[in-house]
Protein backbone atom coordinates (compact mmCIF):
# COMPACT_ATOMS: atom_id res chain seq x y z
CA UNK A 1 0.00 0.00 0.00
CA UNK A 2 1.41 3.41 -0.98
CA UNK A 3 0.29 6.58 0.84
CA UNK A 4 1.08 10.26 0.70
CA UNK A 5 4.18 11.48 2.58
CA UNK A 6 3.55 11.60 6.33
CA UNK A 7 0.73 9.06 6.22
CA UNK A 8 1.10 5.81 8.21
CA UNK A 9 1.28 2.84 5.86
CA UNK A 10 2.26 -0.02 8.23
CA UNK A 11 -0.67 -0.34 10.67
CA UNK A 12 -0.81 -3.09 13.25
CA UNK A 13 -2.64 -6.18 12.00
CA UNK A 14 -5.92 -7.23 13.57
CA UNK A 15 -7.19 -10.81 13.69
CA UNK A 16 -9.77 -11.85 11.11
CA UNK A 17 -12.14 -13.12 13.78
CA UNK A 18 -12.00 -9.84 15.72
CA UNK A 19 -12.65 -7.84 12.50
CA UNK A 20 -15.52 -10.09 11.51
CA UNK A 21 -17.12 -9.72 14.96
CA UNK A 22 -16.89 -5.92 14.75
CA UNK A 23 -18.38 -5.85 11.25
CA UNK A 24 -21.19 -8.25 12.16
CA UNK A 25 -22.09 -6.31 15.28
CA UNK A 26 -22.07 -3.06 13.34
CA UNK A 27 -24.20 -4.44 10.49
CA UNK A 28 -26.78 -5.79 12.98
CA UNK A 29 -27.07 -2.41 14.70
CA UNK A 30 -27.17 -0.64 11.33
CA UNK A 31 -29.91 -2.95 10.00
CA UNK A 32 -31.99 -2.38 13.14
CA UNK A 33 -31.51 1.37 12.93
CA UNK A 34 -32.20 1.49 9.16
CA UNK A 35 -35.47 -0.44 9.67
CA UNK A 36 -36.77 2.40 11.86
CA UNK A 37 -36.38 5.16 9.24
CA UNK A 38 -36.47 5.65 5.47
CA UNK A 39 -35.27 9.24 5.31
CA UNK A 40 -31.79 9.56 3.71
CA UNK A 41 -30.56 12.28 6.08
CA UNK A 42 -31.57 10.32 9.15
CA UNK A 43 -29.96 7.16 7.77
CA UNK A 44 -26.67 8.99 7.22
CA UNK A 45 -26.77 10.36 10.77
CA UNK A 46 -27.38 6.82 12.06
CA UNK A 47 -24.47 5.46 10.00
CA UNK A 48 -21.92 7.97 11.20
CA UNK A 49 -23.19 7.57 14.76
CA UNK A 50 -22.81 3.81 14.61
CA UNK A 51 -19.48 4.16 12.80
CA UNK A 52 -18.12 6.40 15.57
CA UNK A 53 -19.12 3.85 18.17
CA UNK A 54 -17.92 0.82 16.20
CA UNK A 55 -14.57 2.43 15.34
CA UNK A 56 -14.02 3.71 18.87
CA UNK A 57 -13.42 7.25 17.58
CA UNK A 58 -14.64 10.64 18.77
CA UNK A 59 -16.05 11.98 15.50
CA UNK A 60 -17.14 10.75 12.08
CA UNK A 61 -17.70 13.10 9.12
CA UNK A 62 -19.06 12.60 5.64
CA UNK A 63 -18.10 14.63 2.54
CA UNK A 64 -20.07 14.09 -0.71
CA UNK A 65 -18.99 15.03 -4.22
CA UNK A 66 -21.02 17.83 -5.84
CA UNK A 67 -21.48 18.30 -9.61
CA UNK A 68 -19.44 18.53 -11.72
CA UNK A 69 -17.16 16.46 -9.48
CA UNK A 70 -14.48 19.03 -8.62
CA UNK A 71 -15.58 19.76 -5.04
CA UNK A 72 -16.95 18.00 -1.95
CA UNK A 73 -19.47 19.29 0.57
CA UNK A 74 -19.56 18.48 4.29
CA UNK A 75 -22.89 16.62 4.46
CA UNK A 76 -23.00 15.07 7.93
CA UNK A 77 -20.94 14.96 11.16
CA UNK A 78 -21.46 13.88 14.78
CA UNK A 79 -18.49 15.58 16.40
CA UNK A 80 -17.58 18.71 14.46
CA UNK A 81 -19.50 21.98 14.40
CA UNK A 82 -22.89 20.97 12.94
CA UNK A 83 -23.53 24.57 11.89
CA UNK A 84 -20.86 24.11 9.23
CA UNK A 85 -22.74 21.20 7.59
CA UNK A 86 -23.69 22.23 4.05
CA UNK A 87 -21.22 25.14 4.18
CA UNK A 88 -17.71 23.65 4.21
CA UNK A 89 -16.46 22.91 0.68
CA UNK A 90 -13.25 20.96 0.04
CA UNK A 91 -11.75 20.81 -3.44
CA UNK A 92 -10.67 17.43 -4.79
CA UNK A 93 -6.90 17.25 -4.18
CA UNK A 94 -7.07 19.76 -1.31
CA UNK A 95 -6.07 18.66 2.20
CA UNK A 96 -6.12 15.06 3.39
CA UNK A 97 -9.79 14.62 2.46
CA UNK A 98 -9.13 16.00 -1.02
CA UNK A 99 -6.07 13.74 -1.48
CA UNK A 100 -8.14 10.65 -0.63
CA UNK A 101 -10.81 11.75 -3.12
CA UNK A 102 -8.23 12.35 -5.84
CA UNK A 103 -6.23 9.11 -5.37
CA UNK A 104 -9.17 6.89 -4.29
CA UNK A 105 -6.87 5.51 -1.52
CA UNK A 106 -7.27 5.51 2.29
CA UNK A 107 -5.04 7.71 4.47
CA UNK A 108 -3.91 7.17 8.09
CA UNK A 109 -2.69 10.32 9.90
CA UNK A 110 -1.44 9.61 13.47
CA UNK A 111 -0.90 13.35 14.19
CA UNK A 112 -2.53 15.95 11.97
CA UNK A 113 -0.40 18.73 13.49
CA UNK A 114 2.65 17.19 11.77
CA UNK A 115 0.94 16.45 8.46
CA UNK A 116 1.80 19.01 5.71
CA UNK A 117 -1.34 18.05 3.74
CA UNK A 118 -3.61 18.98 6.61
CA UNK A 119 -5.92 21.93 5.88
CA UNK A 120 -7.29 23.99 8.72
CA UNK A 121 -10.95 25.01 8.22
CA UNK A 122 -12.01 27.96 10.43
CA UNK A 123 -15.15 27.33 12.46
CA UNK A 124 -15.16 23.56 12.00
CA UNK A 125 -13.80 22.95 15.56
CA UNK A 126 -11.11 20.43 14.56
CA UNK A 127 -8.25 21.74 16.68
CA UNK A 128 -8.90 19.24 19.52
CA UNK A 129 -8.57 16.16 17.29
CA UNK A 130 -5.15 14.63 16.61
CA UNK A 131 -5.44 11.35 14.70
CA UNK A 132 -7.44 10.71 11.55
CA UNK A 133 -8.45 7.89 9.21
CA UNK A 134 -9.95 8.75 5.84
CA UNK A 135 -11.34 6.42 3.13
CA UNK A 136 -13.00 7.03 -0.25
CA UNK A 137 -16.67 6.21 -0.81
CA UNK A 138 -17.10 4.59 -4.21
CA UNK A 139 -19.96 3.16 -6.23
CA UNK A 140 -18.37 1.15 -9.00
CA UNK A 141 -16.11 3.51 -10.96
CA UNK A 142 -17.85 6.60 -9.57
CA UNK A 143 -16.50 8.57 -6.60
CA UNK A 144 -19.34 9.36 -4.18
CA UNK A 145 -17.37 11.09 -1.41
CA UNK A 146 -14.99 10.61 1.53
CA UNK A 147 -15.61 9.25 5.05
CA UNK A 148 -13.41 10.52 7.90
CA UNK A 149 -13.01 9.43 11.55
CA UNK A 150 -10.95 11.39 14.11
CA UNK A 151 -9.80 10.94 17.71
CA UNK A 152 -8.83 13.34 20.46
CA UNK A 153 -6.06 11.05 21.65
CA UNK A 154 -3.17 9.96 19.45
CA UNK A 155 -3.96 6.67 17.75
CA UNK A 156 -2.38 4.39 15.18
CA UNK A 157 -5.21 3.03 13.00
CA UNK A 158 -4.45 -0.54 11.91
CA UNK A 159 -5.39 -2.49 8.78
CA UNK A 160 -8.50 -3.81 10.49
CA UNK A 161 -9.61 -0.22 11.15
CA UNK A 162 -9.03 0.64 7.50
CA UNK A 163 -10.94 -2.40 6.21
CA UNK A 164 -13.76 -1.80 8.69
CA UNK A 165 -14.13 1.88 7.71
CA UNK A 166 -14.03 0.90 4.03
CA UNK A 167 -16.82 -1.59 4.72
CA UNK A 168 -18.80 1.21 6.36
CA UNK A 169 -18.07 3.44 3.34
CA UNK A 170 -19.49 0.68 1.14
CA UNK A 171 -22.67 0.69 3.21
CA UNK A 172 -22.86 4.47 2.87
CA UNK A 173 -22.45 4.19 -0.92
CA UNK A 174 -25.24 1.60 -1.10
CA UNK A 175 -27.60 3.68 1.01
CA UNK A 176 -26.85 6.79 -1.01
CA UNK A 177 -27.44 4.93 -4.27
CA UNK A 178 -30.76 3.56 -2.99
CA UNK A 179 -31.72 6.98 -1.67
CA UNK A 180 -30.88 8.61 -4.98
CA UNK A 181 -32.86 5.96 -6.83
CA UNK A 182 -35.78 6.47 -4.48
CA UNK A 183 -35.51 10.25 -4.88
CA UNK A 184 -35.52 9.95 -8.66
CA UNK A 185 -38.51 7.64 -8.54
CA UNK A 186 -40.38 10.02 -6.27
CA UNK A 187 -39.53 12.94 -8.57
CA UNK A 188 -40.66 10.97 -11.61
CA UNK A 189 -43.87 9.90 -9.88
CA UNK A 190 -44.45 13.50 -8.83
CA UNK A 191 -43.88 14.68 -12.39
CA UNK A 192 -46.19 12.01 -13.76
CA UNK A 193 -48.89 12.94 -11.25
CA UNK A 194 -48.42 16.64 -12.01
CA UNK A 195 -48.64 15.97 -15.75
CA UNK A 196 -51.78 13.92 -15.18
CA UNK A 197 -53.39 16.64 -13.07
CA UNK A 198 -52.53 19.34 -15.62
CA UNK A 199 -53.76 17.18 -18.49
CA UNK A 200 -57.00 16.42 -16.65
CA UNK A 201 -57.60 20.10 -15.95
CA UNK A 202 -57.07 21.15 -19.57
CA UNK A 203 -59.11 18.22 -20.92
CA UNK A 204 -62.01 19.15 -18.67
CA UNK A 205 -61.86 22.74 -19.94
CA UNK A 206 -61.91 21.54 -23.53
CA UNK A 207 -64.76 19.05 -23.00
CA UNK A 208 -66.82 21.69 -21.22
CA UNK A 209 -66.28 24.11 -24.10
CA UNK A 210 -64.76 26.74 -21.82
CA UNK A 211 -63.05 28.38 -24.79
CA UNK A 212 -59.60 29.72 -25.58
CA UNK A 213 -59.70 32.59 -23.08
CA UNK A 214 -60.33 30.20 -20.18
CA UNK A 215 -57.56 27.89 -21.37
CA UNK A 216 -55.14 30.82 -21.52
CA UNK A 217 -56.15 31.85 -18.01
CA UNK A 218 -55.36 28.36 -16.68
CA UNK A 219 -52.05 28.26 -18.59
CA UNK A 220 -51.06 31.57 -17.01
CA UNK A 221 -52.09 30.36 -13.55
CA UNK A 222 -50.12 27.11 -13.80
CA UNK A 223 -47.09 28.64 -15.51
CA UNK A 224 -46.88 31.65 -13.22
CA UNK A 225 -47.34 34.46 -15.77
CA UNK A 226 -49.78 36.17 -18.12
CA UNK A 227 -50.62 34.12 -21.21
CA UNK A 228 -51.65 35.28 -24.68
CA UNK A 229 -52.18 33.73 -28.09
CA UNK A 230 -50.49 35.04 -31.24
CA UNK A 231 -50.97 34.32 -34.93
CA UNK A 232 -48.24 32.38 -36.79
CA UNK A 233 -46.81 35.69 -38.03
CA UNK A 234 -46.66 37.15 -34.52
CA UNK A 235 -49.82 39.29 -34.19
CA UNK A 236 -51.76 38.99 -30.95
CA UNK A 237 -55.18 37.43 -31.46
CA UNK A 238 -56.35 36.37 -28.00
CA UNK A 239 -55.53 36.80 -24.32
CA UNK A 240 -56.80 37.47 -20.83
CA UNK A 241 -57.14 41.16 -19.98
CA UNK A 242 -56.01 42.17 -23.46
CA UNK A 243 -56.07 45.91 -22.83
CA UNK A 244 -54.15 45.96 -19.56
CA UNK A 245 -52.00 42.88 -19.10
CA UNK A 246 -48.86 44.35 -20.68
CA UNK A 247 -48.40 41.57 -23.25
CA UNK A 248 -47.09 43.06 -26.53
CA UNK A 249 -49.45 43.42 -29.54
CA UNK A 250 -46.87 41.76 -31.76
CA UNK A 251 -43.81 39.56 -31.29
CA UNK A 252 -40.95 38.65 -33.56
CA UNK A 253 -41.29 34.96 -34.39
CA UNK A 254 -37.95 33.14 -33.92
CA UNK A 255 -37.01 30.98 -36.89
CA UNK A 256 -36.71 27.75 -34.82
CA UNK A 257 -40.40 27.96 -33.85
CA UNK A 258 -41.46 27.55 -37.48
CA UNK A 259 -39.61 24.24 -37.73
CA UNK A 260 -41.24 20.87 -37.07
CA UNK A 261 -40.65 19.51 -33.57
CA UNK A 262 -39.82 22.94 -32.11
CA UNK A 263 -40.31 23.43 -28.36
CA UNK A 264 -40.49 26.57 -26.26
CA UNK A 265 -38.15 29.48 -26.97
CA UNK A 266 -37.47 32.39 -24.62
CA UNK A 267 -37.50 35.80 -26.30
CA UNK A 268 -37.68 39.48 -25.36
CA UNK A 269 -40.55 41.50 -26.82
CA UNK A 270 -42.60 44.64 -26.24
CA UNK A 271 -41.80 48.12 -24.99
CA UNK A 272 -40.29 48.03 -22.48
CA UNK A 273 -38.88 44.65 -23.42
CA UNK A 274 -40.00 41.73 -21.29
CA UNK A 275 -39.11 38.05 -21.34
CA UNK A 276 -41.63 35.63 -22.85
CA UNK A 277 -41.65 31.86 -23.21
CA UNK A 278 -43.14 31.12 -26.64
CA UNK A 279 -44.48 27.68 -27.62
CA UNK A 280 -45.77 26.67 -31.07
CA UNK A 281 -49.42 25.59 -31.25
CA UNK A 282 -49.61 22.92 -33.96
CA UNK A 283 -52.12 20.58 -35.52
CA UNK A 284 -49.87 18.11 -37.29
CA UNK A 285 -47.53 20.08 -39.52
CA UNK A 286 -49.88 23.09 -39.56
CA UNK A 287 -48.75 25.96 -37.31
CA UNK A 288 -51.99 27.43 -35.91
CA UNK A 289 -50.50 30.01 -33.59
CA UNK A 290 -48.05 30.78 -30.79
CA UNK A 291 -48.65 30.54 -27.05
CA UNK A 292 -46.68 33.15 -25.10
CA UNK A 293 -46.34 33.31 -21.29
CA UNK A 294 -44.68 36.17 -19.47
CA UNK A 295 -41.51 35.58 -17.43
CA UNK A 296 -40.60 37.75 -14.43
CA UNK A 297 -38.27 37.65 -11.43
CA UNK A 298 -40.66 35.40 -9.51
CA UNK A 299 -41.00 32.87 -12.34
CA UNK A 300 -39.53 29.46 -11.57
CA UNK A 301 -38.42 27.28 -14.48
CA UNK A 302 -40.09 24.23 -12.99
CA UNK A 303 -41.38 20.97 -14.38
CA UNK A 304 -44.92 22.26 -13.75
CA UNK A 305 -44.35 25.34 -15.89
CA UNK A 306 -42.99 23.26 -18.77
CA UNK A 307 -45.90 20.82 -18.53
CA UNK A 308 -48.39 23.71 -18.44
CA UNK A 309 -46.87 25.10 -21.63
CA UNK A 310 -46.82 21.69 -23.34
CA UNK A 311 -50.34 20.60 -22.36
CA UNK A 312 -51.69 24.11 -22.83
CA UNK A 313 -50.38 24.29 -26.39
CA UNK A 314 -51.87 20.86 -27.16
CA UNK A 315 -55.34 21.74 -25.86
CA UNK A 316 -55.17 25.12 -27.59
CA UNK A 317 -54.38 23.34 -30.85
CA UNK A 318 -57.49 21.18 -30.40
CA UNK A 319 -59.66 24.17 -29.51
CA UNK A 320 -58.30 26.30 -32.36
CA UNK A 321 -58.84 23.46 -34.83
CA UNK A 322 -62.45 23.16 -33.68
CA UNK A 323 -62.95 26.92 -33.90
CA UNK A 324 -61.28 27.10 -37.29
CA UNK A 325 -63.41 24.28 -38.68
CA UNK A 326 -66.63 25.79 -37.36
CA UNK A 327 -65.65 29.28 -38.53
CA UNK A 328 -64.68 27.97 -41.95
CA UNK A 329 -68.04 26.26 -42.41
CA UNK A 330 -69.92 29.32 -41.19
CA UNK A 331 -67.79 31.61 -43.33
CA UNK A 332 -68.30 29.49 -46.43
CA UNK A 333 -72.07 29.33 -45.97
CA UNK A 334 -72.26 33.04 -45.19
CA UNK A 335 -70.02 33.80 -48.15
CA UNK A 336 -72.15 31.74 -50.51
CA UNK A 337 -75.22 33.55 -49.23
CA UNK A 338 -73.74 37.03 -49.71
CA UNK A 339 -72.35 36.11 -53.10
CA UNK A 340 -75.78 34.91 -54.22
CA UNK A 341 -77.37 38.16 -53.04
CA UNK A 342 -74.75 40.31 -54.76
CA UNK A 343 -75.05 38.37 -57.99
CA UNK A 344 -78.49 39.92 -58.46
CA UNK A 345 -81.56 38.63 -60.23
CA UNK A 346 -83.38 37.64 -57.00
CA UNK A 347 -87.12 38.12 -57.17
CA UNK A 348 -90.11 36.84 -55.28
CA UNK A 349 -89.65 33.25 -54.12
CA UNK A 350 -85.87 33.34 -54.63
CA UNK A 351 -85.49 36.33 -52.32
CA UNK A 352 -87.62 34.62 -49.65
CA UNK A 353 -85.57 31.45 -49.92
CA UNK A 354 -82.32 33.33 -49.44
CA UNK A 355 -83.82 35.22 -46.47
CA UNK A 356 -84.80 31.92 -44.76
CA UNK A 357 -81.33 30.54 -45.41
CA UNK A 358 -79.80 33.60 -43.77
CA UNK A 359 -82.00 33.14 -40.69
CA UNK A 360 -80.84 29.52 -40.32
CA UNK A 361 -77.27 30.85 -40.20
CA UNK A 362 -78.23 33.33 -37.50
CA UNK A 363 -78.35 36.36 -39.79
CA UNK A 364 -81.14 38.64 -40.82
CA UNK A 365 -81.21 39.59 -44.50
CA UNK A 366 -82.31 43.25 -44.39
CA UNK A 367 -85.00 44.66 -46.65
CA UNK A 368 -83.25 48.04 -46.66
CA UNK A 369 -79.48 48.10 -46.42
CA UNK A 370 -76.30 49.85 -47.46
CA UNK A 371 -73.59 47.94 -49.28
CA UNK A 372 -70.08 48.91 -48.15
CA UNK A 373 -67.00 47.54 -49.92
CA UNK A 374 -63.37 47.58 -48.69
CA UNK A 375 -60.75 47.17 -51.44
CA UNK A 376 -56.93 47.54 -51.60
CA UNK A 377 -55.66 50.68 -53.31
CA UNK A 378 -52.87 48.98 -55.25
CA UNK A 379 -51.90 45.67 -56.81
CA UNK A 380 -49.26 44.86 -54.16
CA UNK A 381 -51.76 45.19 -51.29
CA UNK A 382 -54.31 43.17 -53.25
CA UNK A 383 -51.76 40.38 -53.80
CA UNK A 384 -50.90 40.33 -50.09
CA UNK A 385 -54.60 40.09 -49.15
CA UNK A 386 -55.03 37.04 -51.39
CA UNK A 387 -53.29 34.83 -48.82
CA UNK A 388 -55.46 32.83 -46.40
CA UNK A 389 -53.49 34.08 -43.39
CA UNK A 390 -54.05 37.72 -44.36
CA UNK A 391 -57.76 37.12 -44.85
CA UNK A 392 -57.93 35.51 -41.40
CA UNK A 393 -56.10 38.52 -39.93
CA UNK A 394 -58.49 40.93 -41.63
CA UNK A 395 -61.47 38.91 -40.41
CA UNK A 396 -60.08 38.95 -36.86
CA UNK A 397 -59.23 42.67 -37.03
CA UNK A 398 -62.80 43.55 -38.05
CA UNK A 399 -64.62 41.03 -35.84
CA UNK A 400 -64.65 43.28 -32.76
CA UNK A 401 -66.03 46.19 -34.76
CA UNK A 402 -68.67 43.96 -36.34
CA UNK A 403 -69.79 42.64 -32.93
CA UNK A 404 -69.94 46.05 -31.27
CA UNK A 405 -71.06 48.42 -34.04
CA UNK A 406 -72.46 46.19 -36.81
CA UNK A 407 -74.27 43.41 -34.90
CA UNK A 408 -76.86 42.85 -37.64
CA UNK A 409 -74.56 43.20 -40.61
CA UNK A 410 -73.67 40.42 -43.02
CA UNK A 411 -69.99 40.36 -43.93
CA UNK A 412 -67.85 38.60 -46.47
CA UNK A 413 -64.04 38.67 -46.63
CA UNK A 414 -62.92 37.80 -50.13
CA UNK A 415 -59.48 37.27 -51.61
CA UNK A 416 -59.38 40.89 -52.83
CA UNK A 417 -62.07 42.73 -50.86
CA UNK A 418 -64.47 42.72 -47.93
CA UNK A 419 -68.21 43.38 -48.30
CA UNK A 420 -70.62 44.56 -45.57
CA UNK A 421 -74.41 44.60 -45.82
CA UNK A 422 -75.43 47.17 -43.19
CA UNK A 423 -79.17 47.40 -42.31
CA UNK A 424 -80.70 50.87 -42.24
CA UNK A 425 -81.61 50.45 -38.54
CA UNK A 426 -77.85 50.53 -37.82
CA UNK A 427 -77.15 53.46 -40.16
CA UNK A 428 -80.20 55.50 -41.08
CA UNK A 429 -78.49 57.95 -43.43
CA UNK A 430 -75.38 58.38 -45.55
CA UNK A 431 -73.52 60.34 -42.83
CA UNK A 432 -73.93 57.44 -40.38
CA UNK A 433 -72.73 54.93 -42.99
CA UNK A 434 -69.71 57.08 -43.82
CA UNK A 435 -68.81 57.16 -40.12
CA UNK A 436 -69.00 53.36 -39.92
CA UNK A 437 -66.99 53.11 -43.13
CA UNK A 438 -64.28 55.22 -41.49
CA UNK A 439 -64.17 52.77 -38.57
CA UNK A 440 -63.89 49.85 -41.00
CA UNK A 441 -61.02 51.59 -42.77
CA UNK A 442 -59.23 52.28 -39.47
CA UNK A 443 -59.70 48.67 -38.33
CA UNK A 444 -58.31 47.27 -41.59
CA UNK A 445 -55.35 49.69 -41.83
CA UNK A 446 -52.92 47.68 -39.60
CA UNK A 447 -53.54 44.55 -41.70
CA UNK A 448 -53.02 46.42 -44.97
CA UNK A 449 -49.69 47.99 -43.97
CA UNK A 450 -47.46 48.98 -45.70
CA UNK A 451 -50.21 49.19 -48.35
CA UNK A 452 -53.54 51.00 -48.10
CA UNK A 453 -57.21 50.45 -48.83
CA UNK A 454 -60.33 52.55 -49.47
CA UNK A 455 -64.01 52.04 -48.74
CA UNK A 456 -66.86 52.55 -51.21
CA UNK A 457 -70.54 53.02 -50.34
CA UNK A 458 -73.43 52.34 -52.70
CA UNK A 459 -76.84 54.00 -52.55
CA UNK A 460 -79.26 52.37 -50.13
CA UNK A 461 -80.97 49.22 -51.41
CA UNK A 462 -84.73 49.23 -50.78
CA UNK A 463 -85.07 45.47 -51.26
CA UNK A 464 -83.00 42.30 -51.41
CA UNK A 465 -83.12 42.54 -55.19
CA UNK A 466 -81.43 45.99 -55.13
CA UNK A 467 -78.40 44.87 -53.08
CA UNK A 468 -76.58 43.84 -56.26
CA UNK A 469 -77.06 47.33 -57.71
CA UNK A 470 -75.80 48.97 -54.50
CA UNK A 471 -72.77 46.68 -54.57
CA UNK A 472 -71.91 47.75 -58.11
CA UNK A 473 -72.28 51.42 -57.12
CA UNK A 474 -69.93 50.99 -54.15
CA UNK A 475 -67.26 49.46 -56.38
CA UNK A 476 -67.74 52.17 -59.01
CA UNK A 477 -67.21 54.84 -56.36
CA UNK A 478 -63.95 53.10 -55.42
CA UNK A 479 -62.86 52.88 -59.04
CA UNK A 480 -63.34 56.59 -59.70
CA UNK A 481 -61.65 57.52 -56.45
CA UNK A 482 -58.57 55.44 -57.28
CA UNK A 483 -58.48 56.80 -60.83
CA UNK A 484 -58.38 60.29 -59.33
CA UNK A 485 -55.37 59.27 -57.21
CA UNK A 486 -57.24 58.82 -53.93
CA UNK A 487 -55.82 56.49 -51.26
CA UNK A 488 -57.22 55.50 -47.87
CA UNK A 489 -60.50 57.25 -48.72
CA UNK A 490 -64.16 56.75 -47.94
CA UNK A 491 -66.09 57.36 -51.18
CA UNK A 492 -69.85 57.13 -51.65
CA UNK A 493 -71.60 56.74 -54.98
CA UNK A 494 -73.83 59.67 -54.07
CA UNK A 495 -70.83 61.95 -53.49
CA UNK A 496 -69.77 61.48 -57.11
CA UNK A 497 -72.56 63.89 -58.11
CA UNK A 498 -72.88 64.50 -61.81
CA UNK A 499 -69.65 62.64 -62.51
CA UNK A 500 -71.34 59.32 -61.83
CA UNK A 501 -73.11 59.82 -65.18
CA UNK A 502 -69.76 58.98 -66.74
CA UNK A 503 -70.24 55.45 -65.44
CA UNK A 504 -73.35 55.11 -67.53
CA UNK A 505 -71.38 55.64 -70.72
CA UNK A 506 -70.94 52.11 -72.00
CA UNK A 507 -68.29 52.91 -74.62
CA UNK A 508 -64.83 53.91 -73.37
CA UNK A 509 -64.04 55.07 -76.93
CA UNK A 510 -66.84 57.63 -76.72
CA UNK A 511 -65.40 59.01 -73.48
CA UNK A 512 -61.90 59.05 -74.97
CA UNK A 513 -63.09 61.07 -77.99
CA UNK A 514 -64.82 63.52 -75.63
CA UNK A 515 -61.59 64.00 -73.65
CA UNK A 516 -59.57 64.45 -76.86
CA UNK A 517 -61.97 67.12 -78.16
CA UNK A 518 -61.63 69.25 -75.04
CA UNK A 519 -58.17 68.47 -73.75
CA UNK A 520 -56.29 66.91 -76.67
CA UNK A 521 -54.32 70.10 -77.44
CA UNK A 522 -53.19 70.39 -73.81
CA UNK A 523 -52.26 66.71 -73.68
CA UNK A 524 -49.95 67.16 -76.66
CA UNK A 525 -48.60 70.42 -75.19
CA UNK A 526 -47.72 68.61 -71.94
CA UNK A 527 -45.50 66.19 -73.86
CA UNK A 528 -43.22 68.92 -75.21
CA UNK A 529 -43.43 71.88 -72.80
CA UNK A 530 -42.66 72.43 -69.12
CA UNK A 531 -45.53 74.75 -68.20
CA UNK A 532 -48.10 72.53 -66.36
CA UNK A 533 -51.25 73.75 -68.11
CA UNK A 534 -53.22 70.55 -67.43
CA UNK A 535 -52.41 70.75 -63.71
CA UNK A 536 -53.47 74.40 -63.77
CA UNK A 537 -56.81 73.42 -65.30
CA UNK A 538 -57.31 70.71 -62.62
CA UNK A 539 -56.52 73.22 -59.86
CA UNK A 540 -59.04 75.70 -61.27
CA UNK A 541 -61.75 73.03 -61.43
CA UNK A 542 -60.97 71.90 -57.88
CA UNK A 543 -61.05 75.53 -56.63
CA UNK A 544 -64.47 76.17 -58.24
CA UNK A 545 -62.73 78.34 -60.87
CA UNK A 546 -61.53 80.94 -58.35
CA UNK A 547 -58.15 81.97 -59.77
CA UNK A 548 -56.59 83.21 -56.53
CA UNK A 549 -57.52 79.98 -54.70
CA UNK A 550 -56.09 77.89 -57.55
CA UNK A 551 -52.91 80.01 -57.54
CA UNK A 552 -52.46 79.40 -53.81
CA UNK A 553 -53.03 75.68 -54.36
CA UNK A 554 -50.29 75.63 -57.03
CA UNK A 555 -48.00 78.00 -55.12
CA UNK A 556 -47.76 80.58 -57.92
CA UNK A 557 -48.46 84.31 -58.23
CA UNK A 558 -51.85 85.47 -59.47
CA UNK A 559 -50.16 87.07 -62.50
CA UNK A 560 -48.68 83.67 -63.42
CA UNK A 561 -52.16 82.17 -63.09
CA UNK A 562 -53.60 84.79 -65.45
CA UNK A 563 -50.84 84.07 -67.98
CA UNK A 564 -51.58 80.34 -67.86
CA UNK A 565 -55.31 80.90 -68.32
CA UNK A 566 -54.64 83.03 -71.40
CA UNK A 567 -52.31 80.36 -72.74
CA UNK A 568 -54.94 77.61 -72.21
CA UNK A 569 -57.62 79.67 -73.96
CA UNK A 570 -55.24 80.44 -76.84
CA UNK A 571 -54.32 76.77 -77.38
CA UNK A 572 -57.81 75.27 -76.99
CA UNK A 573 -60.06 78.07 -78.24
CA UNK A 574 -62.16 77.63 -75.08
CA UNK A 575 -63.47 80.44 -72.91
CA UNK A 576 -62.89 79.49 -69.28
CA UNK A 577 -65.36 82.09 -68.01
CA UNK A 578 -68.24 80.29 -69.78
CA UNK A 579 -70.26 78.13 -67.26
CA UNK A 580 -71.03 75.39 -69.77
CA UNK A 581 -67.37 75.22 -70.77
CA UNK A 582 -66.37 74.86 -67.14
CA UNK A 583 -68.80 71.95 -66.63
CA UNK A 584 -67.54 70.24 -69.80
CA UNK A 585 -63.90 70.65 -68.77
CA UNK A 586 -64.57 69.28 -65.27
CA UNK A 587 -66.29 66.24 -66.74
CA UNK A 588 -63.44 65.73 -69.23
CA UNK A 589 -60.86 65.94 -66.46
CA UNK A 590 -62.72 63.31 -64.39
CA UNK A 591 -63.20 61.09 -67.45
CA UNK A 592 -59.47 61.35 -68.20
CA UNK A 593 -58.68 60.15 -64.65
CA UNK A 594 -61.20 57.32 -64.99
CA UNK A 595 -59.70 56.22 -68.32
CA UNK A 596 -56.14 56.54 -67.04
CA UNK A 597 -55.12 58.85 -69.90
Amino acid sequence: MRAAPGFSVEPVLESDSSLAERELSFLVRLAQAAASTQKPDELLDLIIGEATSAMGTDVCSLYLVTPPGKEMLLTATNGLNVKMVGKVVMRVGEGITGWVAETRRPAVVPDVSREPHWKWVPGLDEDRFQSMLSVPIESGPRLVGVLNVQTVELRDFNSGDIDFLRAIAGQVAGILERSELQRRMEVQLGEIQLSHDIHERFTKLSLEGAGISSILEVVGSLAGGRAALYSPDGYRVRGVGVSSDGMPPRIHVPVPLAQAGAREVRINAGRPARALDVVPVRAGADLLGLLAVAVDEQTVDSHGRRRALEHGSTVLALEMSKERAAAEVERRLRGDLVEEVLAGGLEGDEAERVARQAERLGHRLPNRAWVVVLEPDDDETEAALAGRAQQDRLDAALSGLIRSRLPGALTLVRSSSAVFLIPDDIAADLAAVEKLAGLILAGAAPVMKPGAASVGIGNIANSVGELARSHIEARQALRLTRRAGGRSKVASYRSLGAFRLLLEVQSPDALRRFVDELLGTLLKYAQSRDTPLLETLEALSSARWVRRAAARQLGIHINSMSYRVERIESLTGLQLDDPETRVAISIALRARAMLGM
